[in-house]
């Protein structure tokens, strides 16, 4: 079944799967699968197959409890009538949306309104709109979480919002898999080649980020990176001393979620603990290693962590990052981070950018560091000749993308376009594991945090630089790699290679030479 929805603007075509619903099941029917499907109606795994879903997404949203189903009249009739459904946390459509990705919709939407309107002239119009406001956003002005009633879907009411001139978006909140940008290899690598690469393995003499000489100015002391993520191991014995106070999680995926700060109870994962790791993990006397800036603090945010949710979630956690008041009241200046780094997103496929998840990196970037702007390192997309264009998160135009290079300074399989600003090491690079110890792994997801971990040891040398002059910092003193065949454009850019590798060494001295 056709059905349309505007999503920043744009009125999108999208499909809704015929005759299959999905169901967020409660505790009691949790581990009793076949009696929940029984219960609803009958299992739709295979109008899942047909749709083109992989299995990644489909475990994603089994791990996160939810079932598609091919509803019984029971279950079709309270979806329709918003009665709810019993043994049911919650419930929605099935979308296959143009770039081949499922979301679920519920009757959950983000809505923004005229800045002009007060907080009560805003609120009564979305009353008088039939929407019950459930969050109230503070990273944009009249920005909302809002529930429509039980006779519309957040697809409806978006579109019957569009004519409605007090308000400038209204968007479906699609319930999403949004998984981590991680490629293991398995391979067993003992040595951090990313910070000194002697040319052991048939790696290249110095293809590294050249960190150890900017560690003789500078450890990152002072400077607080955001790490955003699935979870962590906050108490790995090489990241808990640097595991910042204002670090915190947000619980729940399909209501509104709800964020608690500290690390206590934060959700745990290898992939998180690995990011983190590369960015600030501590000095070790043990057999551990270091991150690029082991004196950093590490503000630890864990969002959706089954991989499963809206992506305004995403969206507070980098408002947050920015400006943690906005979670957290009475968290005053001096709380926020001062550089940001996500590998979240889903590999080699198109990703829909929200209007939230926009105004969150527009307020971080422009109002982040009490006004000199929060720089935002973000993963690109595994695969190789994947266009960067198509993943509009990380093509932002406040988005510094990094993609991964190997010890022999090559590109590896990754995103490639114009939009491809910085490429770091990430292939067979040694960080932190879950359960407190070290392992070797592969993706962007890790040369991204290696990036923001050399950047915040440029900006501790000179706390003053603006965001912008940080970006530029970054880009005039990384390394042309890639060989001769390689050739970099009039601007200094290459789509495979951004603006070259992170040199750590040469954006530490640029940036204390640099006037704010």
């Amino acid at each position: 079944m056709s059905r349309q929805y505007y999503q920043r603007g744009r009125l999108v075509e999208a499909e809704e799967l015929d005759g299959v619903i999905a169901v967020k099941v409660g505790a009691a029917l949790r581990e009793r699968v076949a009696d929940a499907e029984a219960e609803l109606g009958s299992s739709a795994r295979r109008e899942i197959r047909e749709a083109g879903v992989d299995d990644e997404t489909t475990e994603a949203f089994a791990r996160a409890s939810w079932m598609f189903v091919r509803p019984n009249e029971r279950t079709r009739e309270a979806l329709t009538t918003g009665d709810g459904i019993p043994s049911a946390e919650a419930a929605g459509k099935v979308i296959r949306r143009p770039n081949g990705r499922i979301g679920i919709a519920t009757d959950a939407l983000t809505v923004r309104l005229e800045p002009t309107l007060s907080q009560e002239e805003a609120e009564r119009e979305i009353e008088t709109a039939g929407l019950t406001v459930v969050n109230r956003l503070g990273f944009a002005k009249n920005l909302y979480e809002v529930r429509a009633p039980a006779a519309r879907d957040a697809l409806a009411a978006s579109v019957e919002l569009h004519d409605n001139e007090r308000f400038l978006f209204a968007e479906p909140s699609f319930i999403e898999h949004v998984p981590a940008r991680f490629s293991p290899t398995g391979a067993q690598y003992p040595r951090q080649w990313q910070w000194r690469n002697a040319g052991a393995d048939g790696g290249t003499p110095d293809a590294d980020v050249h960190i150890e000489a900017a560690w003789d100015h500078t450890r990152g002391k002072g400077i607080r990176v955001a790490v955003i993520d699935n979870g962590f191991d906050a108490e790995h014995p090489d990241l808990a001393a640097g595991v910042d106070r204002f670090s915190g999680f947000f619980t729940g995926g399909t209501e509104s979620a709800v964020f608690v700060q500290g690390a206590s109870g934060m959700p745990d994962s290898d992939h998180g603990t690995f990011c983190a790791g590369m960015a600030g993990a501590r000095l070790s006397d043990g057999p551990g290693g270091t991150g690029a800036a082991p004196e950093c603090g590490l503000m630890l945010l864990a969002c959706l962590p089954d991989q499963v949710g809206p992506q305004v979630t995403l969206a507070r956690a980098v408002a947050y990052a920015a400006d943690p008041s906005l979670e957290v009241p009475g968290a005053g200046p001096g709380s926020e981070a001062d550089v940001l780094v996500s590998s979240l997103g889903p590999n080699e496929a198109d990703w829909d950018l929200t209007g939230a998840l926009e105004l969150a990196l527009e307020f971080a970037a422009t109002r982040g560091r009490q006004g000199k702007g929060l720089p935002i390192f973000w993963a690109a997309s595994n695969g190789r000749n994947v266009d960067i264009s198509k993943d509009e998160v990380v093509s932002h135009p406040d988005v510094i993308a990094v993609v991964r290079s190997t010890n022999r300074d090559r590109e590896d399989n990754a995103a490639r376009g114009p939009k491809v600003e910085l490429i770091a090491p990430g292939v067979d690079v040694l960080s932190t594991t879950s359960g407190g110890g070290y392992g070797v792994n592969t993706g962007t997801s890790f040369a991204a945090p290696c990036a923001a971990g050399c950047a915040a040891l440029a900006l501790s040398v000179n706390i003053r630089l603006t965001r912008d002059q940080l970006r530029e910092v970054m880009r005039e003193s990384a390394d042309k790699i890639g060989g001769p065949e390689v050739r970099y454009d009039a601007a200094g850019h290459h789509d495979d290679y951004g603006f070259g590798r992170v040199n750590a060494s040469q954006a530490v001295a640029l940036a204390g030479r640099m006037n704010p």
